[in-house]
């Protein structure tokens, strides 16, 4: 029987030295492995959460996963929403949405990474309510999947 030992999601990367310091300073991780091309990133005192760059045009990048990053997203669950929000605009990503409180318990904001990636960044709503971020509204829509979603994508 097979053991699971690690999950690691990669994200393809046009350049990906500049998405490496992107995802550095987004979300303050630590560099646990580096080459020209493949970096490992890991937040700090959690060396089992891992999220892997590679260079999109390695020879040992898989040719099948070239191109858009269809139907996945990343999320990330962070302390504060707004603050990495702000910390991502600094860094020039899109902003695809403002933080929004979901009726599933997360206030979530999405942007793209440099490389086109839908990025969630979430804070579970209770924490968000607490320090007064935002406040609690009954939900009057019944799933997140009927709120509006973006037609436009990008070229």
């Amino acid at each position: 029987m097979s053991v699971l030992n690690r999950v690691l999601f990669n994200v393809l990367c046009k350049d990906l030295t500049d998405s490496a310091d992107f995802y550095r300073e987004l979300f303050d991780l630590d560099t646990i492995y580096e080459s020209d091309w493949f970096v490992v990133l890991t937040p700090k005192g959690q060396p089992s959460v891992q999220i892997g760059l590679l260079d999109q045009m390695s020879q040992y990048t898989p040719r099948h996963a070239w191109g858009m990053h269809e139907g996945t997203y990343l999320t990330f669950e962070v302390t504060d929403v707004f603050a990495v929000l702000d910390k991502a605009r600094a860094l020039g990503a899109d902003v695809v949405s403002e933080p929004t409180a979901l009726d599933y318990g997360q206030t979530r904001a999405l942007i793209r990474d440099l490389n086109g990636m839908v990025i969630d960044i979430s804070t579970p709503t209770r924490e968000a309510v607490l320090r007064g971020d935002v406040h609690e509204v009954p939900p009057d829509r019944g799933t997140a999947i009927d709120l509006p979603q973006p037609v436009d994508r990008p070229g």
